[in-house]
């Protein structure tokens, strides 16, 4: 019996991950090596958790409980709202895909922004549909009103993400009102916040109390980023009770582990935690800014924990020096946005080793 792939799978694009941190020392002779491409917290996960995780090693021969009613309770009380309005998924990336494959059928599009996080795509054309780019502004901000008109009959759902990947940049609260009011209410409004945890109190929006008054809207969360679980791969989706009960419909049993419930449980719990990296971050990326002022390099002014870096021409140069120094970084070109790098803020010791070098490096490429 002769097997082949499905014709269309060939033209699926590719997810292009960071470069691992081994393979960078091996490849370089490095023995010290910093990922700072990926947006992962690496100040790590809390202690409170560490200790959770040395006792859920003794329960690993169990399955999992396939409606994670602990983490799913503990999300409830945080947010005010019923068990029945969250699913849990392995990483938001596998909520993203139940999404499509409940809504998303042949003929059908979903409309995001260009360039935005590749799995919204990916995850509409594994369904059958396709996708609608509408073209960040010039600030790099998402265009919603231009998403808007960019609707048609076809259109099953809207993906936005505040703060944004790759730019950091943020959706206001009247972009966001705006978007709901305008959209047809048969259409879901996908709002992604995977990097929510990081933003200032001040610019954070209240998205999951929109819920109750529109059933379309969905919102996603992670532990992946400030939490600091990212190899454990556990996220979730907050939406009215019907839309959370079709996407149970096609769950796969067992798909979040026993291991990372328990501890994204107690990563919710750590709240003190949370609040002090959040403010670390921010103090980092001021910074970054600074120094990025004083020399003349321009930057876009990010929520998130990552910073967009201008690098011109000669970004290729910049990032393949960078790799040679230790610090592994996003090309911008892998992300839809050629002329710049993405860099992680990492902790302040770290900051300080790549704010030097960097800053020799760009010198050093736009001076020869």
């Amino acid at each position: 019996m002769k097997t082949s792939l499905k014709p269309w799978i060939s033209d699926l694009p590719d997810y292009i991950a960071g470069r691992t941190i081994e393979e960078i020392k091996r490849k370089y002779g490095l023995s010290e090596v910093y990922k700072l491409a990926s947006n992962e917290n690496l100040f790590g996960p809390s202690g409170k958790v560490k200790e959770t995780l040395k006792e859920s090693i003794e329960s690993i021969n169990y399955y999992p409980d396939s409606d994670a009613y602990e983490i799913r309770s503990a999300i409830a009380d945080k947010f005010n709202i019923s068990k029945d309005n969250i699913i849990m998924g392995d990483g938001t990336d596998q909520v993203i895909e139940m999404i499509c494959d409940c809504f998303i059928d042949r003929q059908d599009n979903i409309v995001t922004a260009d360039p935005n996080f590749l799995i919204y795509e990916k995850s509409a054309l594994i369904s059958g549909g396709s996708a609608k780019k509408v073209p960040l502004r010039p600030d790099f901000s998402q265009d919603i009103r231009s998403i808007l008109k960019a609707l048609d009959s076809n259109t099953k759902a809207i993906f936005i993400a505040s703060p944004h990947n790759p730019s950091g940049t943020i959706i206001s609260k009247e972009d966001f009102e705006y978007l709901l009011e305008n959209a047809d209410k048969n259409i879901l409004i996908v709002m992604d916040e995977a990097y929510y945890e990081y933003m200032p109190p001040q610019k954070q929006i209240d998205t999951v109390s929109y819920i109750s008054a529109n059933p379309n809207l969905i919102v996603l969360r992670t532990f992946s980023k400030i939490y600091g679980l990212a190899g454990l791969r556990i996220g979730y989706g907050i939406a009215g009770a019907e839309i959370i009960t079709g996407l149970n419909k096609i769950r796969l049993p067992f798909n979040v582990s026993s291991v990372a419930q328990k501890a994204a449980r107690a990563a919710l719990a750590d709240e003190d935690y949370i609040l002090k990296v959040r403010d670390i971050i921010l103090s980092e990326k001021e910074k970054f800014y600074l120094a990025f002022k004083e020399a003349g390099i321009e930057y876009v002014e990010s929520f998130a924990n990552f910073v967009l870096i201008r690098t011109g021409e000669k970004s290729g140069t910049i990032v393949e020096d960078l790799l040679k120094n230790g610090f592994i970084v996003r090309p911008g070109a892998n992300l839809g946005l050629s002329g710049y790098i993405r860099v992680t803020l990492a902790t302040p010791e770290i900051n300080d080793k790549f704010l030097k070098i960097f800053m020799e490096i760009y010198k050093k490429s736009y001076m020869e």
